[in-house]
């Protein structure tokens, strides 16, 4: 029963990319490549579903829980100075991630219907509204900056390369959505895509940064992600949910629960029986803080 109750509960955990991953370092373009990404289009769409078989499984993707993912990159957390002013206290930016100010940001779909795709861009550019960055389609690869497919590699996570860390893998998929299909809410389209493109453009996970003080149940969380379907390791466990940003590395940050970048917390994960809950949209102070970043 409680296993049931936390699957239903996290649901709604969101996969994607931040400086760790149980796969290993991503270090150099030609020794490693993000997870479920292969060296060209065709050996990806080689074992990628057809949108008919993506769409046809949603009673079995609604019983997988929706956690984090992190992969690693070379880049480090950091965030605005203190003094700079109140906004500059909100949200985990990542140093080396940002891209120029006023970027287009060309998005290349490997995959998907056009449902689907529509989706995707529609939710990416609620970052467009409170940023200099603009998001447009485009249908050649070699002039992307983003490469985003839906269940490649039946990979059923979603998760995202880091800001910039794109640039360094222009022959590979940067994002991944794993769990939508036709029958997808408009709200989990908002919570996914929009906290995705959050990597995209450089930001990390709320819940790592060295001043968010989550208390954990260890033992609940362990037996949880260590059992199925994760099947994780302590160590996965560690990576993904209790290893926080280095101090040295982030300089503050003011824990936001109503980040887009934050994902759940069930009770039943915590000592004191506290939770956050699901994050569906843009928090006033991610506007202000992604304002910061790229400013007008």
């Amino acid at each position: 029963m409680r296993k049931r109750y936390l699957i239903a509960m996290l649901i709604a955990c969101m996969a994607s990319a931040c400086t760790k991953t149980p796969e290993g370092d991503i270090t150099s373009p030609s020794n490693n490549s993000p997870a479920g990404a292969d060296a060209s289009d065709q050996e990806l769409l080689a074992n990628t579903a057809s949108d008919e078989q993506n769409e046809s499984d949603f009673a079995t993707d609604d019983a997988i829980p929706k956690v984090c993912v992190d992969k690693f990159t070379s880049s480090q957390p950091i965030v605005l100075d203190e003094e700079d002013d109140e906004v500059s206290k909100k949200g985990v930016f990542v140093k080396g991630t940002k891209w120029p100010k006023g970027k287009t940001l060309k998005v290349y779909f490997i995959n998907g219907s056009d449902f689907l795709r529509n989706k995707v861009i529609f939710y990416a550019r609620k970052w467009a509204n409170h940023t200099t960055l603009h998001f447009v389609v485009t249908n050649k690869k070699s002039e992307s900056n983003i490469r985003v497919g839906f269940k490649i590699n039946k990979d059923h996570g979603s998760w995202s390369l880091l800001g910039t860390d794109a640039e360094k893998y222009k022959a590979y998929q940067t994002m991944n959505f794993g769990w939508f299909n036709k029958h997808t809410e408009d709200k989990e389209f908002s919570r996914t895509v929009v906290h995705e493109f959050g990597h995209a453009i450089g930001l990390g996970h709320e819940q790592l940064s060295p001043v968010a003080d989550i208390p954990w149940d260890k033992p609940a969380v362990y037996d949880y992600y260590t059992g199925p379907p994760n099947n994780w390791t302590r160590k996965q466990v560690d990576h993904n949910i209790f290893d926080k940003y280095k101090k040295h590395d982030v300089r503050n940050t003011k824990f936001d629960p109503e980040s887009i970048m934050q994902y759940p917390v069930p009770k039943e994960f915590t000592t004191d029986g506290s939770s956050i809950g699901y994050n569906y949209y843009l928090s006033d102070k991610d506007k202000k803080f992604i304002a910061r970043v790229y400013p007008d």
